[in-house]
């Protein structure tokens, strides 16, 4: 179980405003702006800094508030903005031995549903790239099909004209055998 959480004021400088002030949070004097946060993260999670290894309240502080920041950004910005100074700030606070395996997890987790948008929005535009693709390809199958029958024709032709030369050629050879005949026979 938890202990409680006893939170008290601190004026910070001449500004009476609650914008300066600082709040006492188990034991750490943080902005107020980062108590919410902070009391939050401390009731999910613990202290999370009770193995940190800076021993003074005032270096904790330093990265608590650091982590209170990294989330106030991700629950504020679009983590694809964010996500690589995130990390750096991590593994800052990562070796200062705060427990942040739960921000870790939570980027993780982006880093794949990221992954797995980027594999969905390239399906998108391979879709999209396919279909002009497809009618290209149908568009040259019949140019191939209409020139295919072109060369059918103009073979059945060549065919044609070949027997044509042919029955020619053997009418040349019978003429030309017909002629020497009738040369060479006289009519008397």
């Amino acid at each position: 179980m938890l202990p409680l959480i006893h939170i008290h004021f601190v004026q910070v400088g001449n500004d009476s405003s609650h914008e300066s002030g600082v709040i006492c949070l188990q034991g750490y004097k943080v902005k107020q702006s980062y108590a919410p946060i902070l009391e939050a993260i401390f009731n999910k999670h613990g202290d999370i800094a009770a193995n940190c290894v800076f021993k003074t309240s005032s270096a904790r502080t330093y990265f608590l508030e650091v982590v209170c920041e990294i989330v106030e950004r991700i629950q504020t910005t679009d983590m694809i903005e964010i996500v690589e100074d995130i990390e750096g700030q991590l593994l800052d606070v990562e070796v200062a031995n705060i427990n942040v395996s739960w921000i870790r997890a939570h980027i993780e987790a982006f880093h794949k549903g990221n992954e797995a948008r980027m594999v969905m929005k390239t399906k998108a535009n391979l879709t999209l790239v396919k279909m002009p693709a497809r009618r290209d390809l149908e568009m040259r199958y019949a140019k191939f099909l209409a020139a295919r029958e072109r060369f059918e024709k103009a073979d059945k032709c060549m065919q044609v004209l070949h027997l044509v030369e042919k029955k020619l050629n053997d009418s040349i050879l019978d003429t030309k055998g017909a002629k020497d005949l009738y040369v060479k026979q006289p009519l008397l």
